[in-house]
């Protein structure tokens, strides 16, 4: 298999940590505990984009002020389609970050580091890089933690089945 090849058959793992990162944080009241990572809360905002390569509506595009939690949003989950565009709010640390995230390519844009409290001008630069090293890193390990996860047979279609019923839960009407 060429290197194309390899790249198109794993473009949909940043889909499915998208969409599984959701089920966790709508299954939890948006606190995330993960093995190997610190605990943090995350919510998807508006806008998301929802993808699936078969079917008539291949994607889906969803407003406001709570997207996924819509009858379109459902319905799209129930079509096995994933998250292929999300606006983030993650509370970490005590600190808010919101960014856009792009499955397919693994983009992370727009992110609002917090400003460091009581910083002094001729530091403030320096922490707020650093405080994007640290987010970074965290961001790093929590899709390590779903690599972990994602990579054991066993546990995966566990996990798979678990986010399965609870998409066939869903009160459509």
């Amino acid at each position: 298999m060429g290197a194309l090849e390899k790249i198109a058959a794993t473009e949909f793992i940043g889909e499915e940590f998208a969409t599984w990162l959701y089920w966790r944080s709508e299954t939890n009241s948006g606190k995330m505990k993960l093995d190997g990572v610190e605990e943090f809360e995350l919510w998807f905002e508006a806008p998301v984009e929802l993808v699936c390569d078969f079917g008539e509506a291949t994607t889906v595009a969803l407003k406001g002020g709570t997207p996924l939690e819509s009858p379109e949003a459902r319905q799209a989950l129930r079509e096995n389609k994933l998250i292929s565009k999300a606006a983030l709010r993650l509370l970490w640390r005590n600190q808010t970050f919101t960014f856009g995230f792009r499955a397919q390519s693994f983009a992370v844009a727009g992110l609002k580091v917090p400003v460091p409290p009581n910083a002094a001008p001729a530091d403030y630069l320096h922490l707020r890089l650093e405080i994007l090293q640290e987010f970074e890193a965290f961001f790093q390990k929590v899709f390590e933690a779903f690599l972990k996860l994602r990579l054991t047979d066993k546990a995966w279609t566990q996990e798979r089945k678990r986010m399965a019923d609870w998409v066939k839960a869903f009160d459509l009407a």
